[in-house]
């Protein structure tokens, strides 16, 4: 919230807020996809990383399962009251000049690219 992002700046000093920004169909994708393990937690994602033997956990042989709050409606739900509460903070940190947006659509690896750039990090080597 704006209070706590105030608050926050009372005591702390921001070089960035990185954003990570992303449509809602691939975050739909990416949540209704995803199945856990019942008995060691491992995830997987029936289209993306999905498990060897459907329905039973590489890992350890335990049942996959999906979060009741995984459903198409659940999660367009969450991206709505995401949406009330971070489109302020996004302004706040905006105009503060802090703001750093981040394509969260693309693979891991390449999102670690840009929140590198972004921030100024060049790995030495």
């Amino acid at each position: 919230t704006i209070p706590q992002a105030e608050a926050l700046e009372s005591f702390q000093a921001l070089d960035a807020v990185v954003n990570f920004t992303v449509g809602d169909e691939v975050v739909v994708q990416r949540l209704s996809g995803r199945e856990i393990c019942k008995s060691c937690g491992k995830i997987y994602h029936v289209k993306n990383m999905p498990a060897k033997l459907k329905g039973v956990c590489d890992a350890c042989g335990g049942p996959l399962y999906t979060r009741p709050d995984d459903t198409i409606e659940s999660i367009t739900n969450r991206l709505e009251v995401y949406k009330q509460q971070t489109e302020p903070l996004i302004e706040f940190y905006a105009g503060r000049k802090l703001l750093r947006n981040i394509d969260s659509s693309v693979s891991p690896e390449d999102t670690l690219v840009q929140i590198r750039k972004s921030l100024g990090y060049s790995p030495k080597g």
